[in-house]
C-alpha cells in the first residue's frame, strides 16, 4: 500500500491540509478570510474520499464498483464531518447560540465535505481500479 501512487497522493494532500490548518490557526485565517474554511472542508473531503477507496482496496483486495466507492466514501466523509462539527462544539470553537449563522456554517461545511468526498472517491476509483 505504501508504494501505491494513490497512497502518496493522499498522504501529500493530508500533509498540505495539516500545514494549511497550522497557518490558518496561526494567522487567524478561519476568522479573517471568509472562504478559507470552505476550501479546507472541501479539500479534507477529497482526502477522506481518496483514503476510503485506498483503505477498502488494501483490506479487501477486491474491485469495487464506482457506485459502491462513492457511497462508502460519502458515508465515511459524513462520519468524519459530523465528528468534526461535534469537536468544534465541544471545544467551543462554535456555538449553538449563533443561531442561523451556526446552522448555515455547519450545513455548508458538511455539504462541502460531501462534495469533496464524492470527487475524491471518483478520482481514487479511477486510479486504483483502472
Amino acid at each position: 500500500m505504501l508504494k501505491k501512487p494513490l497512497f502518496k497522493q493522499t498522504f501529500v494532500l493530508l500533509f498540505v491540509i495539516g500545514v494549511a490548518d497550522f497557518f490558518a490557526n496561526t494567522l487567524y485565517l478561519y476568522w479573517t478570510v471568509w472562504w478559507f474554511d470552505m476550501v479546507m472542508h472541501f479539500t479534507a473531503g477529497i482526502c477522506i474520499g481518496m483514503a476510503t477507496v485506498l483503505v477498502w482496496q488494501y483490506f479487501f483486495n477486491q474491485e469495487m464498483s464506482i457506485k459502491k466507492a462513492v457511497w462508502t466514501a460519502l458515508v465515511f466523509t459524513l462520519a468524519v464531518g459530523l465528528s468534526w462539527e461535534i469537536f468544534e462544539l465541544y471545544f467551543e470553537l462554535t456555538f449553538f447560540s449563533d443561531g442561523v449563522a451556526y446552522v448555515t456554517d455547519t450545513s455548508s461545511d458538511l455539504i462541502l465535505d460531501l462534495c469533496g468526498g464524492l470527487l475524491g472517491a471518483i478520482y481514487a476509483h479511477r486510479i486504483v481500479f483502472k
